[in-house]
């Protein structure tokens, strides 16, 4: 993802112009209560963090490309990090909720980052997924274009990620919206 760092000087305007951030339909399913612990796996220049900044007790931004992360003002409830999300570095059990925008189908072992982010999350804790459903023509297009950027790319269909989660997380809702998908899992217990 470190191909992003080509990406960051206009990044956020091509977000907003193709009306990708869904940042309303994000805190409507989150419905947070202001006490949570958020990482936000790939948030890039902060953009959603700074919509939930208010709704939560803080944001850790992780993204592999310091260009993006570069980006944000961090405060007292915006914490951006490089680092790999793969092996966050997190302690166990320290997180409430753990978000993947746009972010899942960039990443090929996306096993692996389902065992990472469980070990993350505290008992109960939530993740919340938006990605694009590869059978819709939208997210063909986009594909195609993201492919000329940043090569190789993995994305499934909402059932595919349901399957993915289905033995770390019990999924409470999925929300298919056209061309994406959001959807929100709660961690198995133990």
């Amino acid at each position: 993802m470190k191909d992003f760092d080509k990406v960051s000087a206009h990044y956020d305007s091509f977000m907003r112009t193709f009306k990708l951030y869904k940042v309303r339909e994000i805190k409507e399913v989150l419905n947070l209560q202001g006490t949570e612990i958020i990482l936000d796996i790939g948030g890039g220049t902060g953009h959603l963090a700074q919509h939930l900044k208010e709704d939560c007790k803080k944001v850790y931004i992780l993204d592999e490309s310091e260009k993006m992360l570069s980006k944000i003002k961090p405060n007292k409830k915006i914490v951006p990090i490089v680092g790999d999300a793969l092996t966050t570095n997190f302690k166990d059990k320290s997180i409430d909720v753990v978000i993947l925008a746009d972010v899942l189908h960039h990443i090929s072992q996306q096993e692996k980052l389902i065992v990472e982010i469980e070990r993350v999350l505290k008992d109960k804790g939530k993740i919340l997924i938006l990605d694009f459903d590869r059978k819709y023509l939208r997210t063909k297009l986009l594909r195609l274009f993201e492919y000329f950027l940043f090569g190789k790319l993995y994305f499934k269909t909402s059932r595919e990620v349901k399957e993915l989660l289905k033995d770390r997380f019990t999924v409470h809702l999925c929300r298919q919206e056209k061309y994406y998908f959001i959807i929100k899992g709660e961690k198995n217990a133990k």
